[in-house]
């Protein structure tokens, strides 16, 4: 492997074992192109926590600072010689319109190169992104198997179902082919109960401080990983980590690395209100020194007590996305800008993501949208063009009435909505705006 690769290895010795190789696929490390965010693959983390090393020898390869990934993971793999090989995958794709990035071509040839050093090894994938299209994902990367959702318990229980040669079609989220060829997708997931902290000691930590928006700590999950058409982000089934747990990652992090720059990884860290109270309320308490940083929820709930304890607890940046919610497009700005006022108050930096070209776009929308940045003046803004058509979406059901896709799983490349009455004219308006206000970033 290229020299700044680090490739950890946990090695116990014991002879009936399934070797098993982990590997972080994502390199994309920039926020709107300009600015440089790696993100700790913490999912794999989770994973490797799972697996249970007693039984199992395991290695982690994490490919975000790999010069030549490919080449890395085909050397890694025949030093190891591993039995199962589970590509972790974060994104589809950059989701911008402008400086379009797809990554599974990338993942597509790791997973060849796997192939080519070690041809009995099975390809297990998982990830958010495989988990939008997991057949789909399934059939282009050529994977053997793979696990829609979280992922971690379903892969430990399905390495030891393979190391006895028991069936393993019943475990949930599993996706294999049937006799007939056929993809299945198992119905279920299992719901992470958060039992074991993430493995960070078996990545190279201190090369992610002080990359973007901080080093990622999991507050809660929601069952979904976008708002779809049938459910969103707005339900009461999260499963909120318990405080205490928090703390305690945050303050290994500090200990062992330095690290005091934080992101928490959650949906919308104001909904429900009283666990984001309740954290803000344990890291002020706890006296650790943190500068964090989350996506927060317009149109949920929210007041000035929550904005005087994000600041007080060391909040630096709060990430404003729209609400899962389908209200109107006032409403939705309405929320926007009543969440910016509160922040101002509390005297909290904040960012906002909006959209635009979305199904029923008019001129009269877009100057809204405009009116609301000039107004609140956030500490950034992104500003997108046309939406990436995810799966069982309002857009993926405008681009099948108009004919754009027959099918969803043509969705597995990335696919933009640019609502028609829009499309000649709106890329040059976002430019121009764009071009008038350093911190608006075009998308």
């Amino acid at each position: 492997p290229s020299a700044p690769l680090r490739l950890c290895v946990k090695k116990y010795y014991n002879a009936n074992q399934m070797k098993t190789l982990l590997i972080a696929t994502n390199q994309s490390d920039r926020f709107m192109d300009r600015m440089v965010v790696r993100p700790v693959p913490i999912g794999l983390a989770y994973i490797a926590a799972a697996v249970d090393e007693t039984r199992h020898e395991m290695r982690v390869l994490d490919l975000m600072f790999s010069e030549d990934a490919p080449a890395d993971v085909e050397a890694a793999v025949r030093d190891f010689a591993p039995d199962v090989v589970g590509l972790s995958m974060r994104n589809l794709d950059n989701q911008s319109y402008f400086n379009l990035k797809w990554n599974l071509p990338g993942v597509r040839e790791i997973a060849d190169r796997v192939r080519t050093a070690a041809p009995a090894a099975r390809i297990v994938c998982g990830g958010p992104a495989f988990s939008i299209l997991p057949a789909e994902c399934l059939r282009y990367v050529g994977a053997d198997l793979g696990i829609a959702g979280d992922a971690a318990e379903a892969f430990a229980t399905l390495i030891e179902r393979m190391d006895a040669g028991a069936d393993f079609a019943d475990v949930p989220g599993v996706v294999y082919r049937d006799a007939d060829g056929e993809t299945v997708v198992t119905e279920g997931e299992f719901a992470p109960a958060f039992h074991n902290a993430p493995r960070l000691d078996l990545l190279d930590m201190r090369r992610y401080d002080g990359s973007g928006f901080g080093v990622g700590v999991v507050t809660k999950l929601a069952q979904a990983y976008y708002p779809t058409v049938d459910g969103g982000f707005d339900g009461d089934d999260w499963r909120v980590r318990d405080p205490s747990e928090v703390i305690a990652e945050i303050a290994d992090l500090n200990a062992r690395y330095g690290i005091t720059k934080i992101f928490f990884i959650d949906s919308g860290f104001n909904v429900p209100l009283e666990p984001a109270k309740t954290l803000c309320r344990a890291v002020i308490e706890s006296g650790v020194k943190i500068r964090w940083s989350g996506y927060v929820r317009a149109g949920g709930v929210a007041d000035d007590e929550l904005a005087a304890l994000m600041k007080q607890s060391g909040c630096s940046l709060a990430l404003i996305a729209e609400s899962g919610k389908r209200e109107g497009l006032r409403e939705r700005l309405d929320g926007i800008e009543s969440l910016g006022a509160l922040f101002k108050r509390a005297d909290l930096p904040f960012a906002l993501n909006v959209g635009f070209g979305e199904p029923g776009e008019t001129e009269e929308s877009v100057d809204l949208k405009l009116g609301l940045l000039d107004r609140v003046e956030p500490a950034f803004a992104a500003m997108r063009l046309g939406t990436r058509i995810l799966p069982r979406t309002p857009a993926a059901l405008a681009a099948m009435r108009e004919g754009m896709i027959k099918s969803e799983s043509e969705l597995l490349e990335p696919i933009f909505y640019i609502e028609p009455a829009t499309r000649d004219w709106l890329p040059d308006r976002l430019r121009t705006e764009a071009a008038r206000c350093p911190r608006w970033n075009l998308s």
